[in-house]
């Protein structure tokens, strides 16, 4: 195991602090202090628009779901493989803001700076810098930016500049402009692409400037999607104010006072910049909406947002929180992994959450499995009305599944992307993208375990049983029942989520996941039959589902093949797994072995015995009440040898396996290399943008792992234990409409109900019931 890297940023309870502008931190520090809503994603970079290089930094402004398409370029292409791209654009840039003092620029790379501090808090969902200035002809200053993307309007980002004269009298000019000069930086953020988006890729419909208003909007060139921005601003202080002048040019527009000032008078400019797209309506609504919005948020004004980004916060975290004692570090690290993943989740039931999030350029902005198998099952928990919206999305790009699912051969059925935004798939490498079809078994399971959790019947109604049938179809079509291996229903020709391994037969994590697919829906099927008779009938109509059709996959769930190496008594990867050549780590040089892909072709890979993240170990902790103990330990044991933990996805599944089987200081161990693995880069790539799936991998790993939560045997079960390295913990969730808080010390936990009827649960076997009468109950660990 890696051993923890160095801390980067000071150990704070709720805040992330930057102390001095770096350059050569830049890049990394504009993720750490990127803030999203859920629709509107934006880079932490400077207010001032600094001209840095590619290599420097990426000014990164984004829609959720807004992307750009290019001409998929092959050396050779097949039947079946996506001919068009879609790339999360981005966009047009309302934040920046120009001071003058007496013609001096300000600009943190000249003159002196005295003081530096930025500051994500992630208490109250902002970022705040201040800064100490003296130009190079000796003009003091003092800046505050503030700056937040609105929970309260999903369209709004505000942003607060207060300047202080220091020492001197002079005159000061404030320029506020869009930039829609702008590009992604595909090379840097996405090398191995090669269809872009390159160069600019938006054609100017409008752009104006006046003293209202600044407004740009543009069509992209491929996709023809259009977007709008506006800027409305306040201006006010105590300095004298001199002129207000309006300036367009080409793609920049810009509004810009001049104040005359004297030493210790101040100066403050809100600004409430407007994103929208014709997404969300049509073309020609566009401009009066952002213009009516910067009316809207201008009188309103930033106290009005700041307190409702206060409240929307708290909130989350009454919920969300998980409160640690006894290592600061690694709290601060869950709780920059709660806020990121929470505030990069799409909440309209269109859009999802990309592997990145709205933090960056990485992976495209795609959205890919980790929505479902990672950060989805935290909503689930904490936030259910987030996680049904991220939900929704799936049911609402259904048709193009099905799409996709007659290009690979299926005549009913979906088979849902590995890769996508508008819900077509996007991947190109087909052996580590389309071939992985356990997409569609999880999926599945995100919507088994929200109606689980929920006890939501009426979306299992209205969007769920449909994305369970459909999706069993396909399982049910690409397999067959074998002679060979004694008539078991085989599936060959997959991927895994170990991507080491690649077009293999029979992985086990894939057959367990489509026959639990298909169970969900034979049980979605009965449930519905027996509650809603009328509509029963109406939906397998529609969906021509025949009494034939749910025998045979009866049967396929009744006789579902997996590999078993009688030897070791475990489950390997696949049919293949064990006969491969045992992987010799010493062989590759260090600096490789994290990069094999980028140094091995691929038939080099796929012929190793060994794993690059987590896999069968998945499988069984989602499943874990198929497993015994010593089942579970044998296989953990043995992919203990074999996994290289290659990808951010791996270390807190082991860690929650690790949690069940009784390897405690191990379980420690894997989520400590989690909790922070963002926070302090351990990947060197965080520039990029976060990596959401491992983020909410560390709540998982506490939750499900320390605490033991499970629901898989049809009950809520704990089996808790407190790390050596803890002094306790503690967190809430939301089990069917009651909110139970579990602590959790060395000696005891204690389960208390919060709000709601009642909760039944399991403690290490024991059941017991909290009601209104008896709230509380505590248990010897």
């Amino acid at each position: 195991m890696e051993l923890h890297n160095k801390k980067i940023y000071p150990i704070e309870p709720w805040n992330i602090t930057e102390d001095r502008f770096c350059m050569e931190n830049n890049y990394r520090n504009e993720t750490t202090f990127a803030l999203s809503n859920g629709y509107i994603g934006t880079r932490g970079t400077f207010e001032e628009d600094y001209d840095f290089s590619v290599d420097e930094g990426l000014e990164g402004n984004f829609i959720n779901g807004f992307y750009e398409s290019e001409d998929i370029r092959y050396g050779e292409w097949n039947f079946g493989f996506p001919l068009k791209s879609q790339s999360l654009l981005n966009l047009p840039n309302g934040k920046p803001v120009k001071i003058y003092l007496d013609n001096e620029l300000f600009d943190m790379r000249q003159g002196c700076l005295d003081f530096y501090q930025r500051t994500l808090n992630m208490k109250n969902g902002t970022v705040v810098r201040s800064v100490d200035w003296t130009s190079p002809k000796g003009k003091k200053i003092r800046l505050l930016f503030e700056r937040m993307v609105s929970f309260a309007d999903k369209n709004v980002m505000v942003q607060r500049l207060s300047l202080l004269l220091l020492n001197q009298d002079c005159e000061v000019r404030i320029c506020s402009y869009i930039d829609a000069d702008v590009e992604n930086h595909t090379r840097k953020t996405n090398p191995l692409v090669d269809y872009g988006p390159f160069g600019k890729r938006i054609t100017q419909n409008r752009c104006s400037a006046s003293e209202e208003l600044l407004y740009f909007e543009g069509k992209t060139k491929k996709s023809g999607l259009t977007a709008a921005f506006g800027v409305g601003h306040s201006c006010h202080g105590s300095m004298s104010f001199q002129s207000i002048s309006a300036m367009q040019k080409d793609a920049y527009a810009e509004l810009a006072w001049t104040y005359r000032g004297q030493r210790s008078e101040k100066l403050i400019l809100d600004k409430f910049i407007i994103c929208t797209s014709s997404l969300d309506m049509p073309e020609d609504s566009l401009a009066g909406f952002v213009e009516g919005k910067c009316r809207e948020c201008t009188a309103l004004g930033y106290d009005y947002f700041k307190e409702k980004q206060k409240d929307y916060m708290k909130a989350f975290w009454d919920i969300a929180d998980v409160r640690i004692q006894g290592d600061e570090a690694l709290q601060q690290g869950i709780r920059f992994n709660l806020f990121h993943i929470m505030q990069a989740a799409g909440r309209d039931g269109r859009t999802s959450l990309g592997a990145k999030g709205l933090s960056g350029e990485g992976y495209e902005g795609h959205y890919f499995w980790d929505t479902e198998m990672y950060v989805l099952p935290v909503f689930v928990y904490t936030a259910p009305k987030l996680a049904k919206k991220l939900l929704e999305y799936r049911y609402h790009t259904l048709d193009q599944a099905r799409a996709r699912a007659k290009v690979l051969g299926h005549e009913t059925g979906a088979l849902y992307p590995w890769r996508t935004i508008n819900g077509e798939e996007a991947s190109t490498y087909f052996p580590l993208g389309t071939a992985q079809y356990h997409i569609n078994g999880d999926i599945a399971y995100a919507f088994q375990l929200y109606v689980d959790v929920t006890g939501d019947t009426q979306f299992l109604k209205e969007m769920g049983a449909e994305v369970l049938c459909e999706t069993a179809r396909v399982w049910a079509d690409v397999g067959c029942f074998a002679e060979s291996k004694g008539n078991k229903y085989c599936i060959c020709a997959v991927t895994g989520p170990d991507e080491y391994n690649a077009i293999v037969d029979n992985n086990f994590y894939t057959n367990l996941m489509a026959r639990e697919n298909i169970r969900y829906a034979l049980n979605a099927l009965s449930r519905l039959k027996e509650t809603e008779p009328e509509f029963y009938q109406e939906f397998v109509r529609r969906l021509s589902i025949t009494d034939q059709e749910t025998e045979y996959w009866k049967r396929i769930v009744e006789n579902m093949y997996f590999p078993y190496d009688e030897k070791r008594k475990v489950y390997p990867l696949d049919d293949g797994f064990m006969m491969r050549k045992p992987w010799d780590d010493s062989k590759i040089p260090v600096e490789k072995r994290h990069l094999l892909y980028e140094n091995y072709h691929p038939l080099f890979i796929y012929r190793q015995r060994m794993s690059k993240q987590a896999d069968a170990i998945l499988g069984m902790y989602l499943h874990s009440n198929l497993f015994t103990r010593e089942e579970l330990k044998r296989n953990y044991d043995f992919y203990q040898e074999v996994t290289l933990h290659h990808s951010s996805l791996s270390t807190c599944i082991f860690g929650i396996l690790a949690s069940e089987i009784g390897y405690h200081e191990e379980a420690y161990e894997y989520f400590s290399q989690s909790a922070r693995m963002d926070l302090d880069d351990y990947h060197n790539n965080f520039y990029a943008g976060i990596h959401a799936a491992n983020m909410a991998g560390t709540w998982l790993a506490i939750v499900n792992g320390f605490a033991g939560l499970r629901t898989n045997a049809g009950i809520l079960q704990f089996n808790p234990f407190v790390p050596d390295g803890f002094e306790g913990y503690a967190f809430r969730i939301n089990y069917r409409g009651s909110i139970l808080e579990a602590s959790m010390t060395k000696d005891q936990c204690t389960f208390t109900l919060i709000s709601g009827e009642g909760i039944e649960l399991s403690v290490n076997g024991k059941k017991i019931k909290l009601s209104e009468k008896e709230a509380s109950c505590c248990e010897k660990i």
